[in-house]
């Protein structure tokens, strides 16, 4: 449900993450970076991968949120990020299927 937060919110966050116009130029298919507002556990055009781990390691899983340009102010972004994830937990917002 955290990642149904990101995902719904993920115009309001990329307003904080991306505040340049270089930050849309690379937004684009072919330079590795996400293009779909969707999450997947392979692809890489997608706004959030959660890429697979190795059998026993469950702890090492982790979620990688795409979007974020260098030249943002990080403390801005983790904090979008994490209000718009609890808000997805909260309001118990649907995970859609990964791509």
């Amino acid at each position: 449900r955290f990642i149904a937060g990101l995902l719904k919110h993920a115009p309001e966050i990329t307003a904080v993450t991306n505040q340049w116009v270089n930050s849309y130029k690379r937004l684009v298919p072919g330079y590795e970076a996400p293009v779909y507002v969707s999450w997947g556990r392979r692809n890489r055009s997608d706004l959030i991968r959660v890429p697979m781990y190795k059998p026993g390691k469950e702890n090492a899983t982790r979620v990688e949120f795409r979007s974020p340009d260098p030249a943002c102010n990080p403390y801005l972004a983790f904090a979008v990020m994490l209000a718009a994830g609890l808000k997805g937990i909260e309001e118990k917002y649907p995970l859609p299927e990964p791509v």
